[in-house]
């Protein structure tokens, strides 16, 4: 409708120009200026010259100007025409052989009304406001229940940001096998960085999956075979996690975590009810496969299946890639654990590496179901019970959690956007 309504109010001002052009010329059969409202290009037809009449000299209303536009020759578009002439083309003008891209009408075509910066300026006041009002109203709150947390070693927290830096070096190198191409390692360390950035802004993992996307075809990989290689990094992640609680299991069985981390989740379904969690489940399984089932979606997949096949099996006769990119998976996740287990300590808690992995293991597997980007929302409780469950101080735990996030998810994000600008600016993004 919107585009509907400027093609008339077009239509409506050419009319309007046309009416006017004719009563100010009192023009004729002989004195018409003929205006086209389409792009004159080389092979328009000309038609004989109908200029004004001989007993008018010149054009009584006056015309703006308009500005000289180069052409691919590098010669400007309006050379030779006087600044006052009007900006309507007669259908036998010269001009109108020459120039391709000039248009008939004096103001372009409105698409839209144009973005105002006024919008974003005030959401972030409204935000900043409410997160003073909330800092204000539970301020005594959260001081009287922090009270007791000891201050952090820093030399702990600067562990835990080398091994964040490292865990980004690793998923480079998951990248860097997965994908086969010789690039060097700080440029897709600095592209890991980026996505993280994004990450952050479109949940599910959307936003690094487009920008590894984007990398890999910028580097001359097809669109299928890029989409394969980022499965393959998911699929090798995937396995690594699982193999991971493998080895935690029996950790898990005796120490009550696993139960102290589904608790959360638990009590969420239990509020919300039986029947509209199974309805939810319904719709969910029902849009899934609907969405499978239908053949464009089954046509569009179709290349992207075959080249994951095709894929897997090159990674199958390349022993050293596939090694590589499991080892590189296993770290990202050992990297996590040891920032986490870092900051854990920092606060003077004394809790095993082995419970801190399993805490992390189960934690991130169950907050990997929620709809937010990084599951911000979901892992920070998972992890405080988790960590309570394995003999921490609640309060205490809860900082930890909180200053383990503050470092290794928000914190790259003043990186990762430095990165995504470099990357831009580079062409390979």
């Amino acid at each position: 409708m919107r585009m509907l309504q400027l093609l008339f109010s077009q239509l409506a001002y050419r009319d309007l120009r046309l009416h006017r052009h004719d009563r100010d010329h009192c023009s004729g059969p002989t004195g018409v200026a003929i205006e086209i409202p389409v792009l004159l290009g080389t092979d328009s037809v000309t038609a004989p010259p109908l200029g004004p009449p001989p007993h008018q000299s010149e054009p009584l209303t006056r015309q703006r100007p308009r500005p000289a536009r180069p052409t691919h020759d590098g010669v400007s578009a309006q050379e030779g025409v006087s600044a006052h002439e009007p900006a309507t083309i007669s259908a036998g003008s010269p001009t109108g052989a020459t120039d391709s891209d000039r248009h008939v009408f004096d103001r372009p075509l409105a698409l839209g009304p144009a973005r105002s910066r006024r919008r974003p300026v005030v959401c972030g006041i409204v935000v900043a406001a409410l997160l003073v009002v909330l800092a204000v109203r539970f301020r005594g709150d959260a001081a009287s229940r922090l009270s007791g947390v000891p201050a952090p070693r820093w030399h702990w927290l600067a562990a835990c940001v080398c091994c964040t830096a490292l865990f980004y070096v690793a998923n480079g190198l998951s990248m860097r096998a997965a994908s086969g191409l010789r690039v060097e390692l700080r440029t897709v360390t600095g592209v890991q960085v980026a996505a993280a950035a994004t990450n952050r802004i479109v949940p599910a993992g959307l936003g690094a999956i487009a920008v590894h996307l984007r990398f890999l075809e910028k580097r001359g990989m097809t669109r299928p075979a890029a989409l394969a290689a980022i499965a393959s990094i998911k699929a090798a992640g995937a396995v690594s996690h699982l193999v991971g609680i493998v080895i935690v299991a029996g950790t898990l069985s005796g120490s009550g975590i696993g139960e102290a981390v589904v608790s959360p989740v638990r009590s969420t379904l239990t509020g919300i009810g039986t029947g509209p969690v199974l309805v939810g489940c319904v719709v969910v399984c029902a849009l899934v496969t609907g969405t499978i089932a239908h053949p464009r979606v089954r046509a569009m997949a179709r290349p992207a299946a075959r080249a994951f096949r095709t894929h897997m099996s090159v990674l199958a006769h390349s022993p050293g890639r596939t090694t590589v990119l499991l080892l590189s998976q296993a770290g990202t996740r050992l990297f996590q654990i040891l920032a986490l287990a870092c900051t854990v300590w920092a606060f003077g808690a004394s809790i095993s590496m082995m419970s801190v992995a399993t805490v992390y293991l189960v934690g991130s597997m169950v907050a990997g179901v929620a709809p937010t980007a990084g599951g911000v929302g979901a892992l920070e409780p998972a992890l405080a019970f988790g960590l309570a469950a394995a003999g921490g101080d609640a309060a205490t735990m809860l900082a930890v959690v909180l200053v383990y996030r503050v470092i290794s998810f928000w914190l790259p994000v003043l990186p990762g956007i430095v990165a995504l600008a470099g990357l831009r600016r580079s062409g390979d993004l």
